[in-house]
Parts: structure tokens; sequence; C-alpha cells
């Protein structure tokens, strides 16, 4: 048998990406064979495909815009309208303690936020807060995983202490806002 030998080395992941517009910016979907496997949204199209290269370093990037238009479409469709549950099937990458805080972080309803201190409580893990912070950092997956929801302590939406994700958090707030109307 050839176990260490280079015909056991599998071929690289094969991950399939399509972009598109948002109110946010640019949106980016990418799809293995099992579920999206990311949902970036940034200012920039090249900053897409820069971090999912950073994200994906062994997968093998095909661009497929007519292939993935179906996942963009309903990603966008959502983030304009982020209530519910992300309804196309997400293929989860991380630690078992990161796919509890993400499992945890769905939970927090539209319009509303949490902190990493509460989802590390809730996980049952109440020291885990930098944990929790990490593994929201490194969730990937833009509105499907509401990690933007999750505040520091004491933060305050609108204070725009932390860019993005403030910027998230009012996005959110105002569409609730007018829902309520």
């Amino acid at each position: 048998m050839f176990r260490d030998g280079p015909l056991s080395r599998r071929p690289p992941e094969e991950i399939r990406y399509g972009t598109g517009k948002c109110a946010l910016g640019r949106v980016l979907v990418a799809s293995s064979d099992r579920g999206i496997v990311t949902i970036m949204v940034r200012d920039a199209q090249a900053r897409l495909l820069q971090d999912l290269r950073a994200r994906f370093p062994r997968a093998e990037l095909v661009h497929d815009e007519k292939g993935c238009a179906p996942q963009v479409r309903e990603a966008i469709r959502y983030i304009k309208n982020p209530a519910g549950g992300f309804p196309l099937a997400l293929d989860f990458r991380g630690t078992e303690l990161q796919k509890r805080v993400w499992d945890e972080v769905r939970r927090i309803p539209f319009g509303a936020t949490s902190t990493y201190s509460r989802i590390a409580a809730a996980i049952g893990a109440p020291k885990a807060i930098r944990a929790v912070a990490s593994s929201c950092k490194r969730s990937g997956f833009a509105f499907a995983i509401p990690c933007h929801r999750v505040l520091h302590t004491g933060a305050v939406p609108g204070s725009r202490r932390g860019g993005r994700q403030y910027e998230w958090v009012e996005y959110e707030a105002k569409l609730a806002a007018r829902r309520r109307r």
C-alpha cells in the first residue's frame, strides 16, 4: 500500500462561488457539494476573492456565476430580510465549540442583539467568552449565522465602535423598525 506516497493524496476540494450586490456591498457565496461554505459581504469585489482564497487556501476555487446564481439570489434576498432561519444548507466547518456557538447565535432574533458572555453561558461554558468571540470572528456566514448580533458587554449599537458589525446591527434595527410601523 502507498499510504504516505503521492498516490494517497486526495485532489483539492472544489469550491464553486458566485457574486452579487446587496444594500451593504458586494456579496460572495461559495459552496461545496454539501452546502454553502461561506457568505461574505465586503466593500470591494477584489477583497471578496482575496478573503475566499485566504479562507480556503487548499481548495480549487471555481468561479461559477451561472451555477451559483440561485444561492447568491437567496443570500441577497435573506440579507434584505434577515428574519427567520437561513433557508439553504450550510456546510459548517469548525470545532465542536464553534458549532455550539454558531447554533446559539442562530437563535438570536432578528432585530435583537446578545453578548459574548451571554452566548458563553448559554452553551454551558461561561468562562469561554474569548472563545465565543473567536468563533464569531471565524464564522464566515454573513447573516446566515448572525454573529454581527453578538456584541461586547456594555456595547451600544450606533456607537460606531466596531465598523461593519455595528453597521449591520444598525441596518437590521432600521429594517425591524420599518416592520413595526
